[in-house]
């Protein structure tokens, strides 16, 4: 999502995003910068300290080619440029914990044999699949960090998980539907949407309020403050099975009368969500974003956050609605490529796409004067942390921040030097302000269990392969996973495996 940030106002995001979605051909310029297409290199530039410049992002919204990753400077700044009398701190960005459209997307374009036009965020992949680690005590969030020697002297990974707790009973819930129902839903699309809306409803509890609008070239209201009766609420049913594509698209409309219901309904004490299904084919005007960051944002209390869930089909999907939609609505976006992917992210992973365990989680890093952050697979980063977005984390969930650092001079690296992070982050209801740190040694780090660094590590080289398109980095994703699942057992490993088989590139060495 982070090509947004680089706009004044939300106002001005919607304008370009209207002017851009109707002409396809200006897309790709808007979704990405060079730095995202392959991960960061240092943000001073060529060769320079990652003070000099502003915040770096990585992530932007649909990349609709794959780009070699950029090329790797042998040496980072010389020692000489670089201040040895304080550390080094960096701000960083993982984005929302629940944003994780892009590998589902990734998976339906190469099971249908094709590997180029793959939108990929690297940082979305990390979301996706799950790295497990220790749950918090209920409240609380756990900071994990892990480092090992990278493939160049003087290079190191480090990967840092901040986990939650795992929810024990959810709030009750306000669910708002806003539902595209236009033509290009048509076939497929559609039988995602009732798919979709079938998984909310099995997720349904008594007492949850449900509201639906459905939106083509106007909008009616199908349910308005419905209270449901438990799971699979014979309503909520009923109305995914009789949902049919036909007319037009008015988004505007749709929204206008969904946040209408969603504020009639909206309760202190709950879960209250917007949960927008669309094809991704609509126009963004000058409004909406400003429509829903007023919604997602409440002085006092939690808002009402946006959901976004891309239908597809993949070829020709272009994700710019649901990438800005969601930015500004503080909400999960998630693609759905087929009805078992419906029931996965609204059934088993029902809480992480729709429950907040942390608002505004802010990560630290503290690093010894002579690293320099060489490679970041996340959102963004900078010392400066007014340019880092705050994120959310959802329960049961693990934000995870990737990245590689080098040293200016891989001989003065001291393994008595400390490496600290911070997290900060608000708790949701009572707007608490929480923070926690932990600070260990370079040897710490390298001497200590390095189970999850290693998964990570697969699975960046996969979405780093996607946009490289290369039989070589293909291959090196392959070796990453037989690094970290030596003995076939992790069933996300061998799934990105599958699909590493199933790319053209990979096929042809």
């Amino acid at each position: 999502m982070s090509w947004v940030k680089t706009f004044s106002s939300l106002q001005s995001q919607g304008l370009l995003l209207a002017v851009c979605l109707a002409g396809a051909a200006c897309s790709a310029d808007l979704s990405t910068s060079e730095d995202d297409r392959g991960g960061f290199t240092s943000g001073g530039g060529a060769n320079g300290p990652v003070g000099t410049t502003s915040a770096t992002t990585g992530g932007g919204a649909g990349e609709v080619a794959p780009v070699a990753p950029p090329k790797e400077e042998p040496n980072a700044a010389s020692c000489d440029l670089l201040d040895d009398s304080k550390p080094l701190t960096l701000f960083v960005s993982a984005d929302d914990s629940n944003s994780m459209a892009s590998p589902a997307l990734a998976r339906e374009m190469l099971t249908q044999g094709n590997g180029t036009g793959l939108n990929v965020r690297t940082y979305e992949f990390l979301n996706y699949f799950r790295i497990e680690y220790e749950p918090a005590a209920q409240g609380d969030l756990n900071l994990i960090p892990q480092m090992a020697p990278a493939e160049a002297e003087g290079d190191y990974d480090l990967q840092i998980g901040v986990r939650s707790f795992d929810l024990v009973e959810r709030r009750p819930m306000t669910l708002t539907l806003v539902l595209d129902t236009s033509g290009s839903m048509g076939g497929e699309p559609i039988a995602r949407e009732r798919a979709v809306v079938r998984a909310l409803a099995s997720s349904l509890a008594e007492g949850d309020i449900v509201n639906a609008v459905i939106w083509d070239t106007g909008q009616s209201t199908l349910l308005d403050g419905h209270i449901a009766t438990g799971p699979n609420d014979p309503a909520v049913v009923a109305l995914a099975n009789n949902l049919q594509a036909d007319g037009g698209t008015n988004l505007n409309a749709g929204l206008v009368n969904g946040y209408e219901l969603a504020k009639k309904y909206y309760g202190h004490d709950r879960l209250n969500r917007l949960v927008l299904v669309s094809d991704g084919g609509a126009n963004v005007g000058t409004t909406e974003p400003e429509l829903i960051g007023k919604n997602a944002t409440d002085s006092d209390q939690e808002g009402i956050y946006l959901v976004g869930v891309g239908t597809g089909p993949a070829s020709g999907y272009s994700d710019a609605l649901m990438d800005i939609v969601t930015d500004a609505g503080r909400g999960a976006y998630v693609y759905v490529d087929s009805a078992a992917e419906a029931d996965v992210m609204f059934g088993q992973r029902f809480t992480e796409v729709m429950e907040v365990a942390a608002r505004a989680v802010q990560v630290e890093l503290t690093l010894p004067w002579y690293f320099q952050m060489h490679r970041f697979y996340g959102e963004e980063y900078s010392e400066n942390p007014d340019e880092i977005d705050p994120q959310h984390l959802a329960p049961g969930d693990a934000m995870i921040f990737s990245q590689v650092l080098r040293a200016c001079d891989p001989l003065i690296v001291d393994e008595n030097d400390t490496i600290t992070v911070r997290a900060t982050w608000t708790e949701p209801l009572t707007y608490v302000n929480r923070e926690k740190e932990i600070t260990m040694t370079v040897g710490e780090l390298l001497a200590g269990s390095n189970t999850q660094l290693f998964k990570g590590r697969a699975i960046v080289a996969f979405a780093e392969a996607l946009k490289a398109n290369t039989s070589e980095a293909l291959q090196q994703a392959m070796d990453a996973i037989d690094a970290a699942d030596p003995d076939g057992e992790d069933a996300e490993l061998i799934e990105i495996g599958d699909l590493i088989r199933l790319h053209p590139a990979y096929q042809a060495q």
